[in-house]
């Protein structure tokens, strides 16, 4: 799987990796905000509670 960003900014996500290019942020309401390194765009993503 891969993190790409609009700007460009593309990472692979493998098990093995840590993550560079991208930061993640836990906004404590179930949601994590992926915030790109190169130009600060976010994404939020929700987590679904199974």
């Amino acid at each position: 799987m891969k993190l790409m960003c609009k700007c460009g900014n593309i990472e692979d996500v493998k098990t093995d990796n840590k993550i560079m290019n991208f930061e993640f942020r836990n906004c404590d309401d179930g949601t994590i905000a992926l915030v790109c390194k190169k130009c600060n765009e976010v994404v939020f993503i929700k987590l679904k509670n199974s």
